[in-house]
Parts: C-alpha cells; sequence; structure tokens
C-alpha cells in the first residue's frame, strides 16, 4: 500500500482514465468524419495516438520497478536502464501530435469560393486534430511528471527540473526528425546508423538548420509552458 502511494497510483488512475475517455472519443470522432465525408481519411491518426500511450505505459512500468524492487539494487538498476532509454526514444510521439493539426488544411475540401468558415465538416477536421494534439499534450506532460518525481526523489528537485528540461528539448528536436526526416521511434534500435548519418547531413545542413533551430524551439517553448503550467498546479496542491 506504502508503494502505491509513494507513485500516487490512485490519482495516476484516474488521470489515465480521463485521457483514455478523450482518446476514445477522439477515436469515434474520426470515424464520424470518415462517415461524414465518405472519404477513408486520417486512419494513420489511430497509429499516432497508439504511439502517443506508449510512453506512459512505459512510465507506469517505470514506476513499478522504482517502487517494488527496491531490495534488489542491481537489478532494479538493470531493468530501469533499458526501460528509461525505451520511454525517452517513445517519448517525442506524445507532443508529435500537435504536428498532425497540418492535415485538416491538406485534407480539407473546400467549397467552390474557397469559403471554410461558415463550412460545419472543416470545423469537424480541425477540432478532431486539436482534441488529438490537446490528448498528446496532457500524454506527454503525465508521462514527464511521472518520470521526473521519480528522478526528485532520487536526486533532488534541482536535478529532477535539469532532467525534465532535457527531455523537452530531446523531445522537440525528436519531433523535428519524426514530422521532416520521418524516422520512427524504433529506428534509433533498427536503423541507427542511418540515423547517425542523416543527424549529421542536418546539423551541416545550413538551409535544414533555418527550419530545424525555429521550429525545435517553438515546440519545445509549447512543450515547457504547458508541463510547467500543469507541475505549477500540483504544486500549488502540495501547499
Amino acid at each position: 500500500m506504502k508503494g502505491l502511494q509513494e507513485i500516487n497510483l490512485q490519482s495516476k488512475s484516474i488521470l489515465l482514465v480521463i485521457l483514455l475517455a478523450a482518446t476514445l472519443g477522439c477515436l469515434s470522432l474520426g470515424v464520424y468524419v470518415r462517415h461524414y465525408t465518405s472519404r477513408p481519411i486520417y486512419l494513420f491518426l489511430n497509429w499516432d495516438v497508439f504511439l502517443a500511450w506508449v510512453p506512459a505505459f512505459f512510465s507506469l512500468l517505470i514506476d513499478f520497478v522504482f517502487v517494488y524492487i527496491k531490495k534488489y539494487r542491481l537489478v532494479r538498476t538493470l531493468l530501469l536502464l533499458p526501460l528509461g532509454l525505451m520511454w525517452l526514444f517513445f517519448y517525442p510521439n506524445a507532443a508529435y501530435l500537435i504536428t498532425d493539426m497540418l492535415h485538416p488544411f491538406i485534407h480539407y475540401r473546400s467549397n467552390a469560393n474557397g469559403s471554410f468558415i461558415l463550412d460545419l465538416e472543416f470545423w469537424y477536421h480541425l477540432i478532431l486534430f486539436f482534441t488529438a494534439a490537446l490528448i498528446g499534450l496532457f500524454l506527454s506532460i503525465y508521462s514527464l511528471y511521472s518520470v521526473q518525481e521519480l528522478v526528485r526523489q532520487s536526486f533532488g528537485r534541482l536535478m529532477s527540473w535539469l532532467f525534465a528540461v532535457c527531455v523537452l528539448a530531446l523531445s522537440s528536436f525528436g519531433i523535428y526528425i519524426g514530422r521532416f526526416i520521418r524516422w520512427n521511434s524504433w529506428d534509433v534500435i533498427m536503423k541507427p546508423k542511418a540515423i547517425v548519418r542523416d543527424l549529421h547531413s542536418i546539423l551541416t545542413d545550413t538551409a535544414q538548420l533555418h527550419l530545424l533551430l525555429p521550429f525545435t524551439a517553438l515546440i519545445f517553448a509549447v512543450s515547457l509552458l504547458g508541463y510547467s503550467f500543469v507541475y505549477g498546479f500540483t504544486y500549488l496542491k502540495r501547499l
């Protein structure tokens, strides 16, 4: 019981249930949009949303290993290292959903005069991806907060915030790679040499840097702002 309280399992379970309900609502809206438009569009969103949940799943595994294998430090370390790496590799998939908001402007077919504001179909498209983006952002916040709390317990508040900022920065860069270079999280393991080659090409190409740096900074700013805002509420609760 003490272990469950240590990782705030009850509060986390409530949040996950809410996020799961929101996810099912979002995917149901996607089904309705396909029915409404009579087009098989946005099927990829199902996969993207699934991937957004993966880091939350790994953070739960990290919670349980951290709490319930305390007596066996070596075993716990050997489990936490690969779980932590897998969590980090998949973490960008959550906030990546923010970038999916470009799709309504690609797939929506405007009427003859080009007007879309008064077209209900456009709002279905937009709300679908806005909802998905919010779910992705909150999943990323939930997942990072969960892991940061474990870092705080082990190394202190300052190190935990340094950890969180570094993760958000790496995630923002990972989102750029996923959106524009089209690499997937598992490619880190399956195609490491190709990734290193592409990274070298990106970082030495001035033209790509002109997109990479501001895009990464923008995603980082949005992620950090959202995370700090929610973290602030949890801090107020402790006062």
